[in-house]
């Protein structure tokens, strides 16, 4: 199902690409060559590129259309990168920092090129279920804890950088306005994180399926209750969150529908594998041909073909429900940041003097 929607999975790219990037927050286009004589004028400064990055950032994940995106995913990472890249540079020749302070200049420039980094050798990218299919499950699982690493690493530099804003505005009797709640993007990156692996195992099966492989299979659909349990387990962490729970209960939703493959088609696919094995041995035996050796041939070739239509009959079903539920997903992810984002214009609440 995923490998026929290129579409599809550059949508779960782009969705990645776009939840690393609103963090980064800041991009002070303005910052340049000046001397602030008051902390508010430096700080206003930062708080109107702010709001521009993230809202305009924020826009575009939330109205982007389906049609779009094969031509425009890889362009926006991109030009985001081109745009850090310029934004650091500016920051390290002409700003200054205030009172020749330049923890916070130093602190967001650190931030921004962890994203560069991120974005530039994909570690925090999910779009390559082609590639994780042909890996072998322990190779996956590997990779898993790779990318929930560098997740982590990420959002360990984004706390790293809000703790430094808050020394530096402590330091200047400066508040920072910010969300009470949960950090929205990083706990939709985690949610992200969890319907990557589903869909990924799932990648593989489907892999399995058409080799014919009842080890695989077997093997597969033992790792999809694993993750099914893991699911469960973090999307209960999850739940009082937010108060909105619609990206949760997604991402069970989903994950259930996946878990619920097996019952529903693992014995028919075994029958299938098994009749087929059968019919090989038949095409390959030397024996000489009998009236009785054709009869049981032509006998086994209609169970070969009742098994294989049988299976795929539930199977195909299966996939179609599956892609509804898929793109429904994305949906919901979209929904749930434009409505938890709080990106709306504070910047006039940005900072208050103490």
């Amino acid at each position: 199902m995923k490998n026929s929607s290129f579409k599809n999975i550059l949508k779960n790219n782009l969705s990645s690409i776009l939840c690393l990037i609103l963090l980064v927050g800041f991009a002070p286009t303005s910052l340049y060559s000046q001397d602030y004589r008051y902390i508010n004028a430096y700080m206003d400064d930062f708080g109107k590129n702010e709001m521009f990055i993230k809202k305009s950032l924020m826009d575009y994940s939330v109205t982007i259309v389906e049609t779009q995106l094969a031509s425009r995913s890889k362009a926006t990472a991109g030009k985001i990168v081109e745009k850090l890249e310029s934004i650091n540079a500016n920051l390290r020749n002409n700003n200054k920092g205030f009172e020749n302070n330049t923890l916070l200049r130093d602190s967001f420039i650190k931030m921004n090129q962890k994203t560069i980094e991120s974005l530039l050798n994909g570690s925090l990218i999910l779009n390559d279920y082609d590639y994780q299919s042909t890996l072998s499950l322990a190779e996956i699982g590997v990779n898993f804890n790779q990318k929930e690493k560098d997740l982590a690493s990420y959002y360990d530099e984004m706390k790293s950088y809000e703790k430094n804003k808050k020394a530096f505005g402590t330091k200047y009797n400066i508040n920072f306005k910010s969300s009470n709640g949960k950090n929205v993007l990083e706990y939709n990156a985690y949610q992200n994180i969890l319907f990557y692996k589903i869909n990924v195992i799932d990648q593989k099966l489907t892999t399995v399926i058409k080799a014919r492989d009842k080890k695989g299979f077997t093997d597969c659909l033992n790792s999809i209750t694993v993750m099914h349990e893991a699911t469960m387990v973090k999307t209960t962490q999850y739940n009082d969150n937010f108060k909105d729970n619609t990206l949760n209960n997604a991402n069970i939703k989903y994950s259930n529908f996946i878990n619920g493959q097996k019952a529903k088609f693992a014995n028919l696919f075994n029958e299938y594998v098994d009749e087929h094995n059968a019919l090989q041995v038949l095409k390959n035996s030397n024996a000489s041909q009998t009236n009785e050796t054709v009869a049981n041939y032509n006998k086994v070739v209609r169970n070969y073909n009742a098994k294989k239509n049988s299976f795929y009959e539930v199977y195909n079903t299966i996939q179609s429900a599956k892609k509804i539920l898929y793109d429904s997903w994305f949906v919901t992810n979209g929904t749930f940041l434009k409505n938890n984002g709080e990106f709306e214009n504070i910047h006039s609440k940005y900072v208050v003097s103490e």
